[in-house]
């Protein structure tokens, strides 16, 4: 497993905050008033007291609730090598999403893009099919379920950048067909 946004793990010294808080609560007390003090025994006072955390269910939901939201805000995703692919026997219908909107453009997005899709069909047989859809704000399936995988890597190298936007829900509900 992989993060986005591992700085977000530098939140995670707020779990002192819900164990200071659960040191420092007192009780509170409750004032008994009585009409007269002379016939009570006078108590040393103690200025020491040992801080003790009670409640632990209470703490242990607070902790759990700040690590759920630093994990969320970290952005975890499974990170699985594309060399993957190639472990399974049989043929496979494998579909290949290749973003190519007006973002991918910045740096070198676009070219390692282009890169990981050829190492996909590096990595399949002959016996495989595959589909290649491009997408910015629409999608398109370049290339339908085929087995000639020099098609779609000739494919891959003439798809060009677009200047739509991203929009990923049609690329999968195309892939799903």
């Amino acid at each position: 497993m992989a993060f986005l946004a591992p700085l977000f793990f530098a939140a995670l010294v707020t779990f002192a905050i819900p164990i200071a808080i659960h040191l420092t609560q007192r009780e509170r007390k409750q004032i008994v008033e009585f009409p007269s003090l002379m016939f009570l025994e006078k108590i040393p006072y103690q200025s020491v007291r040992r801080r003790r955390i009670r409640d632990w269910p209470l703490l242990a939901m607070r902790l759990a609730a700040i690590l759920l939201i630093v994990l969320a805000f970290a952005r975890p995703f499974f990170d699985r090598p594309i060399v993957a692919l190639a472990n399974t026997s049989g043929p496979r219908e494998v579909a290949i999403l290749l973003d190519r909107s007006y973002s991918m453009g910045y740096g070198d997005r676009w070219t390692r893009a282009q890169a990981a899709a050829r190492q996909v069909v590096q990595g399949l047989t002959s016996s495989d099919h595959v589909t290649l859809i491009l997408f910015g704000t629409n999608a398109l399936a370049e290339v339908r379920a085929t087995a000639d995988l020099s098609r779609v890597t000739a494919a891959i190298d003439a798809a060009k950048l677009s200047a739509e936007a991203t929009r990923y829900a049609p690329a999968l509900k195309l892939a799903q067909r």
